[in-house]
Parts: C-alpha cells; structure tokens; sequence
C-alpha cells in the first residue's frame, strides 16, 4: 500500500474548538429526549363582585391562545435542481455569513442553560403526519450561534418554518428571549422515531443535525457518539480549519417505516458553496445516501468529502498523554480501508505527541470507515457507553449518470493529541487529488452506515486486528535491549480453527528502526492468535509499520498498520 505521512507541531489553543463536537453530543443529552406536551398555563379566575350602580361591569381581559403546530410561509417552486442552481450562483458572489442573532447573549446558553430549553411536542412538524418520522427543531446556545432557516416541501412547492418563541419551552430569564422579533433562534433539527410506534416523545432521536455541517446517528446500540460533515476544508493544515454551515434545510416525508425521509440542505462557506440530497433510512442501524454538488468559491488547499470526526484519548496501548481511571475511553479505535484493489486495510487510531498527518493513496476506492471494534464493556467501566457507539462507513456509490467515481486521491488521516475526551481529536475523509481550484465545480455520491461492524467485511477469509498491546522489547530472564519494545496484536477469526499457530507466519516491515523475535502464538484462554515482534528505534521521527498474517503461505488476515512514536513507549523502552 502506498503511503505518506507528515509530522508537525499543534499547540493546545489551536484545537480547543473540537470541544464543539463534545458540545453537540452532550446537548442531546441535556434536553429532554421526551417532550412533554407543553400546557397552557392558566390564567386565575378573578372572583365575581357586583359592579356599582350605573355602572358596567369590565371582564377581565383573556391572553391570546397560543397557536398550536407550526407557522409556515407561502409556498414557493423547489427543486434539487433549483438548489444546485442557487449555490452555483452563490459561489459566485463574495461570501455573506448566515445570521447569528444577539451572539453575546446566546453565548450564554452554556451546558446547564442548554439543558432548561425544550422544543415544544406539540409542535412537531409531521407531529400528525403523513410522514412517520416527526421533527423537532434545536435551539441556539454557546456553540450553535447561526440561526438556519427550515422549510417543508410538498408537491414540488416549499414552505418556510416561521419561527415563533413558543415553539420552545424555557425559563423567564433564558438568554433565547432576546433573539429579535423576524429572527429565528432554531440552530437544527432532530429526525424522532416513528410516530406508529410507542411514544415518540420519549425516545432517543435517531438522526441529528445542529452545527456547522455536522451531523450524527444511532445504531441498534442505541448510542449516538462520532459525526459527519458536509464538508472538511483545509484541517489541520496552517492556515487554519474553515467550517462551511448548512444554513437552510428542506425536508420530505417517509410515508412508511423503511422510507427515506428526504432531506436537501444549502452548504455556505468563505471558500466553498454546495447543493445536498441526503436519503436517511432507519431500520435500528441508520443508513444515508448522499449527493452533493460542490462550488468553489475560493481555492482550497485540501478539500475533505464524507469527513468523519471522532475522540481517541487512550486504549491498552501506552501514549505519552495523561490517562483517566478507566481502562479505555474513546469513540472509536480503527480506520479501516477497502481499496480499489480489493485490499483490506486497518490503522488502530492513535493520541499522538504531536498532530499526526497520514495520507493511504488510492484510486476509485471501495470505502472507509472509523470503527469502534472493541465492544467488551468491561475495557470501558463506565456508564457513558463506550462500547455501543456507532461504527461508521463510508461507500462511494456509482451509477450510470453523473457520479462515475471518485477518481484519485487519499483517504487522509488527522490525529490531534489530547489530555481529555472532551475533544474531537479525529478525522478522516477523502481527499482528491490536487487543490480544488476556483471556479471548479465536483459531485459525490456516497452512502453512510452507522453500525455496530463495519459492512461487507469478509469474515470467512480475513482475520480482523482488535487490540495492540506492547511491553519491554527482548525475552523474560535476559538483559533488555535499549531502545526496543515489544509490540503483541491480537487476531480473531474463524479461520484459526483446525489449525496450529506454529503453521502461522507474521511478517511486517517498518519504515526505520529494526525488526526481530517475530512470533505466533495463542491468546491463552481463547480462540484468538497473538502475533508478536521486537521494534528497534532509536528516533523520535514516526516509524510506519505494516503487517499481514498468513498460514501456510496463504495471506489470511487485512493489512494491520500503524504509525509508531517513540515518544509514547519511552517508558518501556530501556
């Protein structure tokens, strides 16, 4: 597998922003997951008294009834084309930030502030149909500043969501009073469960889009944990990351369970404008298809499609960064790739000493994705749920008309070091070749799978990795060996069966340093097979490694890579 990589220095203050993601997924935490219908508050009785002679008796005035469902807009022509039309002609213009309502006080919608505002059940939009899936809309706070503007499509006409304060259930002194009247303070939406079964009110949204071009789904774990983008432009590079927002969205119903809900979205950005189609389907694991239609307004340096974002602060294997009490804590431990030549690639997602910067080059690929492979509750030990967080793959899809394939370029790796989980330390996307340059135009289509494994995955003829440990390099009884560490990588599969492991060969190959002591053995106490070597480096420059398991000659597991910094194994290295 071709491979490049590069190395270089983030300081703290430049990746605190990826507190956001941390932000986004506790928010759906903080709000309650049931809506309450919302009761309107009564109004005491004033008591009867006779009015004086001569005199008319005055009644008491009644406040207004509060309108119940949404208020829409007149209808207007909407089309997918329609829509690829406008941000063609937007990226023409120079770019207009969306509107951001009152910015200092909605600052202060912070965590616990967050959680006091509740969107209103009653209304929902399909709260009564046709589709099965109601939606419920997110209001502003500290990381959702930019009010998005909703609207709801039928017959090929559109009608925009008028935002009324009521929509919201909130305390008298909540800063989201103060967004001006003909302002909307709806930052997103939730996609609920299905209104035909059970109470909808009280159960965990199963699609998610507040921020930026960020959104996030459930698998049958029933956890929601990484996210997707729209977009990425220019991450990690120097000159600083750039985040395009989906500022309106359009939305058609699923009429039954296992249809789509239809979902359009405008992408607006300095750099970049962009027409998408999404296709979210629910089944218990959520499904997306993708279409989007790209404008450069400005020329990109390094331009991500189907970007995912997750956290990796630590596993079993050492890092030089401050660990918690629990055994792991991340969102995900693998990127996994299928290249074009049918090639299954695997990359245990590391917290690097400094931003790390990994480039798997490829032609027409055949997916991607980060995966949460370990699901053993007891490496985790808490409650946060670790172990049921969604995996997420990315497969490019072809068809006969305009998306005929994604051409050449890199499944790109960003690893940003962190001392907390708080932070979003993970991205992976694809990334053409080359610069998308001024002017240009590009389309993608591609499907999403938020689930427990990733798909298509050949069990019956590959072993998968699922841990990486590592200790003093050398053998037990004998001097050390300076500069040397011991790395172990456990293997499960069915092919082990009927087999010895002394008909096992490991090889692996690094980029620098030495290898020795290679061996194959037996997890004791189970069907998997450990695979092992000494790694020789004297050099704090990362070390590449690459590694295939085979029996009897025959490759029989995916290509195990990683990317080795001496710095997080100094500790055990004598």
């Amino acid at each position: 597998m071709s491979k490049e990589s590069s190395h270089s220095e983030l300081t703290p203050s430049e990746y605190t922003r990826r507190a956001f993601l941390f932000t986004l997924a506790n928010a759906g935490a903080l709000a309650a997951l049931g809506f309450p219908e919302a009761q309107a508050a009564e109004v005491p009785a004033t008591p009867a008294t006779a009015a004086p002679a001569g005199t008319t008796a005055v009644k008491a005035p009644v406040p207004p009834a509060t309108p119940e469902g949404l208020s829409l807009g007149a209808p207007k022509p909407f089309s997918f084309k329609s829509l690829i039309s406008r941000a063609e002609e937007m990226a023409k213009a120079p770019y207009q930030a969306p509107p951001s309502p009152v910015p200092e006080a909605i600052k202060a919608i912070n965590y616990d502030a967050a959680g006091k505002i509740q969107f209103n059940a009653k209304d929902a939009l399909w709260r009564d149909g046709p589709s099965v899936y109601p939606i419920t809309f997110r209001p502003l706070g500290e990381y959702f500043l930019k009010s998005v503007n909703m609207h709801v499509v039928e017959g090929g006409r559109a009608r925009e969501v008028e935002y009324r304060p009521d929509y919201f259930t909130m305390p008298a002194d909540s800063p989201l009073h103060q967004v001006p009247a003909g302002q909307s303070a709806i930052s997103g939406f939730w996609v609920q469960r299905s209104r035909r079964i059970g109470d909808w009110t009280k159960s965990e949204p199963w699609a998610t889009f507040q921020g930026a071009s960020y959104f996030r789904a459930i698998s049958r774990q029933g956890q929601v944990g990484m996210s997707a983008r729209g977009i990425a432009v220019n991450t990690g590079l120097p000159q600083g990351e750039e985040f395009p927002d989906f500022r309106s969205f359009w939305f058609e119903p699923a009429l039954n369970e296992g249809d789509p809900v239809v979902v359009y979205a405008l992408l607006d950005g300095p750099s970049i404008t962009g027409a998408y189609r999404f296709e979210l389907r629910f089944d218990g694991d959520t499904e997306m298809v993708i279409e989007n239609h790209l404008f450069i307004r400005k020329t990109i340096d390094q331009l991500g499609i189907a970007p995912l974002t997750s956290m990796f602060w630590y596993d079993e294997t050492p890092n030089k960064h401050l660990r918690g009490w629990r055994p792991e804590v991340h969102d995900s431990d693998t990127l996994a790739i299928w290249r074009s030549d049918n090639e299954r690639a695997v990359r245990p997602l590391t917290n690097p000493p400094a931003l790390a910067y990994s480039a798997f080059i490829d032609e027409h690929p055949r997916g991607f994705g980060l995966l949460q492979r370990d699901r053993d509750p007891s490496h985790y030990l808490d409650g946060v749920g670790y172990e049921k967080r969604p995996s997420v793959w990315v497969e490019p899809i072809v068809d006969s008309k305009e998306y005929d394939d994604w051409g050449k370029g890199s499944v790109t790796l960003i690893e940003i070091p962190t001392d907390d989980e708080t932070f979003d330390n993970i991205v992976a996307f694809w990334q053409p070749k080359g610069p998308a340059l001024a002017g240009s135009s590009l389309n993608f289509k591609y499907r999403l799978y938020w689930t427990e494994h990733e798909p298509f995955f050949p069990h019956g003829h590959l072993a998968r990795a699922v841990a990486l440990r590592a200790g003093p390099g050398g053998d037990f009884g004998r001097s050390r060996p300076a500069n040397t560490v011991k790395l172990v990588i456990e293997w499960e599969s069915q092919l082990f069966q009927g087999h010895q492991t002394s008909e096992g060969t490991f090889t692996v190959t690094a980029s620098a340093g030495k290898i020795s002591n290679v061996n194959v053995d037996w997890v004791a106490g189970t069907p998997r097979w450990r695979t092992e070597f000494d790694l020789f480096v004297d050099t704090d420059a990362p070390v590449e490694l690459n590694g295939v398991l085979s029996i009897g000659g025959e490759v029989v597991s995916e290509t195990w890579l990683y990317q080795f910094h001496r710095q997080s194994f100094i500790q055990m290295m004598a």
